[in-house]
């Protein structure tokens, strides 16, 4: 991650994404798949990160102008490709295509439902990704306020995360679902509704330690909060997707999601055949 400089008694209100988020985020999937009852999709996903990686290490500097969903519609074929999924793009047309990044990022940015999630979407999402991370890291950082979506794409976040060292153990940064670049976000406020109410931390009992999830008794909204503190690998992005068990429960509980997953719709999981 790239800080935003700051006086020694402020943390960076930025940090750009890494540059192999992706590869990181590939190596964590495959490590919580290992004894998960969704471990055939956790590989999966994994595959699929390698390959947005892959993607991310030979794209050329973005033009001038150039957009995010143009950016995405020039990534979302070879993705496919590369995991051998193209006839699932293979009946669409250009037009057709665009749709689905244009409702990807709907989703990424207002948690709007995409009616009949399939592998398309899904595919569209993590070109977006791609190249949300790839704008991002073209970015020159800059100072930026507190927030509700992501001060480089617009996004919401997937999560909130601890950090744990640089002199920023224990601070609360917001991770956007497209870019994956985290901006600051005081503590004891809910992330949706801004509130200083009750805010409340759900976990799942002798499991997944490092993940909670974080719920507001003012919207009766929650996200979930990773903290580097109990597991300095724990990826926002990864680590939701393989404790949905803590989604069916906190929902049980009268609490409603309002963090969007690109790779996943709604507590839906699309795997590959």
């Amino acid at each position: 991650m790239i800080s935003v400089p700051s006086s020694s008694l402020q943390p960076p209100s930025l940090l750009c994404p890494a540059a192999d988020v992706f590869a990181q985020r590939a190596e964590r999937f495959r490590h919580l798949a290992t004894g998960h009852s969704l471990g055939s999709w956790l590989t999966w996903l994994a595959a699929l990160c390698q390959t947005q990686q892959h993607a991310l290490d030979t794209r050329k500097a973005t033009p001038h102008g150039e957009n995010l969903l143009d950016d995405a519609f020039g990534i979302i074929r070879p993705l496919a490709a590369t995991l051998d999924q193209s006839p699932a793009l293979a009946g669409l047309d250009d037009a057709a295509l665009r749709v689905s990044l244009q409702s990807a990022y709907q989703y990424a940015c207002e948690i709007t439902p995409i009616a009949n999630w399939n592998i398309v979407d899904l595919f569209a999402a993590a070109a977006l990704q791609v190249a949300g991370t790839h704008h991002a890291l073209q970015q020159t950082p800059a100072d930026v306020p507190q927030s509700a979506h992501c001060p480089c794409c617009g996004a919401a976040p997937v999560g909130g995360i601890l950090m744990a060292g640089d002199g920023k153990a224990g601070v609360r940064y917001l991770e956007c679902s497209l870019c994956s670049s985290r901006w600051h976000a005081v503590r004891a406020r809910c992330t949706l509704c801004d509130s200083s109410g009750v805010v409340n931390y759900l976990g799942l009992q002798g499991h997944h330690p490092a993940v909670q999830a974080e719920t507001c008794d003012t919207c009766h909204g929650y996200i979930k909060l990773y903290s580097q503190l109990k597991d300095i690998h724990v990826d926002p992005v990864a680590d939701d997707l393989a404790t949905l068990a803590l989604d069916v429960l906190v929902g049980e509980q009268g609490f409603a999601r309002g963090a969007p997953n690109l790779l996943m719709h709604e507590g839906e999981a699309v795997l590959a055949h």
